[in-house]
């Protein structure tokens, strides 16, 4: 009925425009709901093997950094009306009442666009058949850059990791092969549960509380402090990124063994030491403000140990006196340099094995770019953005490794001496 609505006012508004695609406004959701299950199905179905890597960006050397140009490639789509409409109406969970009805009529003006780009994917399917068809098809019907392809590429994602996730489960659990690694959880003082009823329960608390809940559909969280940083290259599937320096504490943690031997994650063990610090766990009683990114730290070299870091709010690094003392042993306060770091984004959940894949990946696209080099070798880290009960298709993980510019030497063109085919010495002067 709203889309009804919407047409109409459209429609009363600018009946010219409207009238060409008036004929498939009934047919609208049905075309939509198809699109989507079609892409869906295509994403499930994708194999690595069978996606086509987009064409590196131009780059151009400058003060021994590798700089994106500053023009975006072809592989960047204009966006159609009513895929936009589709992101802000349905998806943008920021989007406001008046910018979702402004989605719900470029909808219904788009109708016709979105019937002619989905009998585009059938007929590429069709002709192509679903492998070598199905990133043509989707580039028709949600292009990079959508809320919808997102969406639909990070349930693919998690459809992979949903076996992994048990395992690790299985590894951290008591009754696993990671049993006895974890600390006892301690009990709760009820002077602190008090106050943090209190503080919940305030108009602060409760708006903060507000928008807690609406990060849970964010990818990046809103109102979280972060590192300072800035992108100074970008590559295929990856940026380099200039981080400031800043202070963490971290906390190094056994990693559980899985079944299959391999190192699960022993984030809860590490996490619960840190989030106590941050919340008041420490000698002037002081809590802090949650941050992101969370960093697990990985060595190929002692797969038995990773360290997990919690950035800390610079105004409490600031602070007269700096930052208060842990009453945790196992919690350090540490440094963190200025640095460049290669940064590869992946959606859905970072288990061991999908942090190591995304690492490989990432060492690969590196070698291959050429311009930036590890400076260790084989320690890698997962960055994590999201509160454990965000969606998990819109979670925003990156794998990250400390990189370094390479040296490339200049080439010096060689010199060619004019041939002067028997002229006088004037003559070969002259073409000289």
């Amino acid at each position: 009925e709203l889309l009804e609505q919407c047409a109409d006012q459209a429609e009363s508004q600018s009946p010219a425009m409207v009238e060409p695609h008036h004929r498939h406004r009934g047919n609208l959701l049905p075309i939509l709901f198809a699109a989507l299950a079609a892409s869906a199905g295509l994403l499930y179905f994708r194999r690595a093997a069978f996606v086509s890597s987009p064409p590196p960006l131009a780059r151009r050397r400058m003060g021994g950094v590798a700089l994106a140009a500053e023009a975006r490639t072809e592989t960047d789509p204009e966006l159609k009306s009513w895929q936009r409409g589709l992101d802000t109406a349905f998806l943008d969970v920021d989007a406001s009442p008046e910018e979702r009805l402004e989605g719900l009529k470029e909808l219904v003006l788009g109708a016709g666009d979105a019937s002619s780009a989905l009998q585009e994917a059938v007929k590429v399917v069709s002709e192509k058949g679903l492998m070598d068809g199905h990133p043509a098809a989707l580039d028709a019907l949600f292009p990079k850059g959508t809320l919808a392809r997102s969406d639909l590429e990070g349930l693919a994602a998690v459809a992979r990791q949903a076996p992994e996730v048990v395992g690790d489960l299985r590894a951290s659990s008591p009754l696993g092969a990671g049993a006895g690694t974890s600390d006892t959880p301690k009990a709760p003082d009820l002077g602190q549960v008090r106050d943090a009823l209190g503080r919940l329960l305030s108009a602060e608390g409760l708006t903060e509380a507000a928008e807690e809940a609406i990060n849970a559909l964010r990818s990046t969280p809103k109102g979280l402090e972060e590192p300072k940083f800035e992108v100074v290259a970008e590559g295929d599937g990856f940026e380099v990124r200039r981080y400031e320096n800043f202070t963490v504490a971290t906390r190094r943690m056994s990693a559980p063994r899985g079944n299959d031997g391999s190192a699960g994650s022993a984030s809860a063990e590490g996490f619960n030491s840190l989030a106590a610090y941050l919340f008041g766990d420490n000698e002037e009683d002081r809590s802090m403000k949650m941050t992101m990114p969370v960093e697990i730290d990985y060595r190929d070299d002692d797969p038995d140990v990773q360290t997990m870091s919690f950035v800390m709010p610079v105004e409490d690094v600031l602070v007269e006196g700096g930052l208060p003392q842990p009453k945790d042993p196992s919690v350090q306060i540490k440094q963190v340099p200025e640095r460049f770091v290669a940064i590869r984004r992946f959606p859905g959940v970072a288990t061991s094995k999908e942090v190591k894949r995304q690492s490989e990946k990432l060492l690969e696209a590196l070698q291959a770019d050429g311009l930036y080099a590890a400076v260790a070798e084989g320690e890698y880290s997962v960055l994590q953005y999201n509160p454990p009960y965000t969606i998990p298709w819109r979670r925003r993980n990156e794998v990250a490794i400390v990189v370094s510019a390479v040296d490339v030497p200049l080439v010096e063109a060689e010199v060619v001496e004019p041939e002067t085919d028997g002229l006088g010495e004037g003559q070969g002067d002259a073409n000289e």
